[in-house]
């Protein structure tokens, strides 16, 4: 495997693909896994809240979530003040990955994709766009990730920012 000289988080979109459905077995699994969904949620939304007030002194921009609204915390992306930091957002994402912490890059801009670079009216600026790709991680956040595993991600964060 080459390596992307955007980074560890990088893949292609070389075609489109389909929207396959799920089948029986699996839509009968997850409709098992209702009756456990607030749970999972209210799980997911007190370690989001709890990185919230372990990142806020850390030069990161944590996820927004308005007063009125209750989400699912599908993921928890941060990003990186780099104004703020001599470290790189590449040299933190891997720092983070060599320490076991299992990071992401959600998402990268669609028009960087292959597909989308054959036609030139995808060839645009997207300057804000490009400031998130540029800065974003997403950390680990799963109903079950535990106080300690936080724990973790956050100093290792911490470490790999200093």
């Amino acid at each position: 495997m080459t390596k992307s000289p955007d980074g560890p988080w990088y893949y292609q979109q070389i075609d489109l693909g389909f929207n396959f459905r799920m089948t029986d077995i699996q839509a009968a699994l997850g409709l098992s896994q209702t009756q456990r969904l607030d749970d999972y949620v209210s799980r997911r939304n007190k370690l989001a809240n709890r990185y919230d007030v372990l990142l806020s002194q850390l030069p990161v921009i944590t996820p927004w979530q308005h007063l009125d609204t209750f989400s699912s915390r599908h993921l928890y992306v941060i990003k990186l003040k780099l104004n703020d930091i001599e470290e790189t957002h590449r040299n933190v994402f891997e720092t983070l990955l060599k320490n076991g912490i299992g990071v992401n890059l959600h998402y990268i801009p669609i028009y960087h994709q292959p597909y989308f670079l054959k036609d030139s009216a995808y060839a645009c600026q997207f300057p804000i766009a490009e400031d998130y790709y540029k800065s974003a991680i997403s950390i680990p956040l799963h109903s079950g990730l535990q106080i300690g595993d936080q724990d973790l991600v956050v100093n290792a964060l911490r470490s790999a920012l200093s």
